[in-house]
């Protein structure tokens, strides 16, 4: 009877050993000490910060090179002084994509001519606007336009204009205007390039995205009211 107890016994505890045996040959393996579910979540995290948005970083990367390549410096060049009539009202210029805010013709030439974005003095801009054809005007151009008056094909920038002795823009305020004008358009460049490129290399939350703008535009408003810095 005894005998038979012990047997019963061993072939117990070799049936348990055989189900552990068992057990351990199908659990997963792997090389890492972590468990397989940190293991996961962790490559998923990765895969995720990976994850460039190409179209902004390309948009980015070739507004900023653009931006900072645009470098039209001014040169201060002997200018030329022309008394002309104008041939009719001098025309307001619409549209952004226009480099030009006013142009005009005149009776003794065929040239088209034209005052540039952002070099009138604020205030001045109406009494340039209400110039009326049959009027006459002294002009400051370079001496390199002067040349092209003869064919009357190319277009004149004015440098200076002024109205019975009275200066309307002086060279001097054109180039002072025309310096920051330019340093506008770099700065506005240069901060859509960095949002875009930030917002290529991650995702940052609009709500982010939003006060980052408002407080750029803010920032303009207030130096646009009361002229300073890049105004």
């Amino acid at each position: 009877m005894a005998a038979e107890v012990l047997n019963s016994s061993s072939v117990l505890r070799l049936n348990f050993c055989t189900k552990l045996n068992f057990c351990a040959s199908i659990s997963a393996t792997s090389p890492s000490r972590k468990p397989l579910a940190i293991i996961l979540t962790t490559g998923k995290v990765t895969k995720q910060k990976l994850n460039f948005n190409w179209y902004f970083l390309l948009a980015g990367i070739l507004i900023l090179y653009f931006g900072l390549a645009n470098n039209q410096s001014i040169n201060q060049s002997s200018l030329e002084k022309i008394r002309v009539e104008l041939y009719k009202d001098i025309t307001r210029v619409k549209g952004r994509r226009s480099s030009v805010d006013y142009k005009f013709w005149t009776k003794e030439y065929k040239n088209q001519f034209n005052i540039l974005n952002g070099s009138i003095t604020r205030g001045k801009h109406e009494a340039i606007a209400e110039l009326k054809g049959g009027e006459v005007v002294e002009l400051y151009i370079t001496t390199a336009d002067l040349k092209k008056l003869s064919g009357g094909k190319e277009d004149i920038d004015i440098i200076g204009i002024g109205q019975n002795g009275i200066p309307l823009m002086t060279k001097d305020e054109f180039y002072h205007n025309r310096n920051l004008y330019e340093l506008r358009i770099k700065i506005f460049s240069v901060f859509t390039a960095l949002m875009l490129i930030l917002n290529g290399l991650t995702n940052i939350p609009k709500k982010i995205n939003y006060l980052i703008i408002g407080v750029f535009m803010g920032a303009i408003i207030i130096m646009r009211m009361f002229e300073i810095v890049i105004y």
